[in-house]
């Protein structure tokens, strides 16, 4: 795990940069590279740089609103590097970020809307949750900008941002399948998230691209956090497929830890492929194959997607490309290749 209190000095040393270098990259210095940013950037969420809020430090700020299990403070987290690129960003422009958690009685009677008045707010972020109808009706005659995370709201100036669920959970499969695998399971987090609902239906349509068929009783609904997991893991590899598709790697790491207690060997007895490519699907015996979704640039998107909405510019939505990180958590039973056409 990364070290607590990491300094820049920390940042500088393991770089072999000066620390007024990675000083300014962090504080959004325009007088430095982006590819410099970019490596500052990678090192501070890779040793658990602390976040910092920075609310009295500029005139102008955005928020970012957080619930459920979207958590920020620790680097295995997801919304880490989510605000790390954002403040980043903002920073460049000399504006502060301001990081509000939201209650259980917040989250539905929407009455959060107070934080983003006052005249100095630039916009604001949801992650992990959809703005609720009554703050969408208070800032409406404000037109302050929205941007959400793997989300959408009935709002002109809310804007969606996230990485294209649909692309990585084919190429998932589509890897898989080059691998050998014919017989694959699916485990979602809450049947009724849209991202489980995206993800669920890009698995489902790869299958049918590739002539395969879903395995009765091997797609199972589960939660983000990875409760309950066992039960689940385990009715889908009884089910006798050769891999399970997991969309987080929370969800994939708990699986390979109860499939082993099972007495399962992965991928010996059976693969497992996560999504996000967090810390731990690297720290995971086996290493996890997994998508990577690059965090540092979704929250840098966030800010410039606020920024041209207050310039006039409407955006629906903007969706990054994941990337395939392959690492050991899948066997290779054959090697096939895809077809020319679909590559």
């Amino acid at each position: 795990m990364a070290a607590k209190n990491v300094t820049i000095q920390d940042i500088a040393d393991r770089l072999g940069m000066a620390k007024s270098t990675v000083s300014k990259a962090l504080s959004g210095a325009t007088d430095i590279s982006e590819k410099t940013r970019e490596r500052v950037l990678g090192c501070a969420s890779e040793m658990g740089y602390q976040v910092k809020t920075n609310r009295a430090s500029y005139t102008k700020s955005i928020v970012v609103f957080i619930y459920g299990s979207i958590h920020y403070d620790k680097v295995d987290q997801f919304g880490y590097e989510i605000i790390l690129g954002l403040q980043a960003a903002a920073a460049e422009h000399g504006i502060g970020v301001n990081i509000t958690a939201i209650s259980d009685t917040e989250l539905k009677n929407g009455s959060y809307y107070p934080i983003v008045t006052g005249g100095n707010c630039e916009g604001a972020v949801f992650l992990g949750f959809k703005p609720h109808s009554a703050f969408i009706e208070q800032v409406r005659s404000l037109n302050i900008p929205l941007v959400i995370l793997d989300n959408s709201a009935d709002y002109q100036l809310a804007a969606r941002v996230g990485c294209d669920n649909e692309w990585g959970i084919r190429q998932l499969v589509r890897y898989l399948w080059t691998k050998g695998h014919d017989r694959i399971g699916f485990l979602g987090g809450e049947q009724d998230s849209i991202v489980t609902r995206e993800r669920y239906q890009a698995y489902s349509g790869a299958l049918a691209e590739l002539g395969l068929e879903e395995i009765p009783g091997a797609v199972k609904y589960g939660h983000f956090s990875a409760h309950g997991a066992k039960k689940l893991i385990l009715e889908i590899a009884s089910t006798g497929v050769t891999a399970v598709v997991c969309i987080s790697d929370l969800l994939a790491c708990t699986s390979i830890q109860e499939l082993a207690k099972a007495g399962y060997t992965v991928p010996g007895d059976i693969s497992v492929t996560g999504y996000d490519n967090l810390p731990p699907s690297e720290y995971s015996q086996p290493r996890i194959t997994t998508m990577y979704q690059n965090r540092i640039h979704i929250g840098k998107t966030a800010f410039f997607m606020l920024q041209q909405m207050n310039g006039g510019i409407a955006i629906d939505s903007v969706q990054l490309r994941p990337e395939l990180i392959e690492r050991e958590s899948v066997k290779t039973l054959t090697v096939r290749e895809l077809p020319k056409e679909d590559e």
